[in-house]
């Protein structure tokens, strides 16, 4: 697999996991039902609505390999 290759499929993986979260929110939202999330160490529930509205207390996006 030639270099840019590998970053378009990187990209695709990438939106595509972006995407399917992006659809776990809004699904999670629809049927007011809980995320549970790991946050500090700790097994937590947090709702969609609150979640979204506070994305970044909660979801710290990890530097790529």
């Amino acid at each position: 697999m030639d270099n840019n290759t590998q970053e378009d499929l990187q990209q695709k993986l990438q939106r595509g996991l972006e995407l399917a979260f992006q659809r776990l929110l809004e699904f999670k939202k629809q049927k007011n039902s809980p995320l549970i999330i790991m946050k500090d160490n700790k097994i937590i529930e947090v709702s969609a609505e609150e979640f979204i509205k506070n994305r970044s207390a909660y979801h710290k996006p990890k530097p790529a390999v």
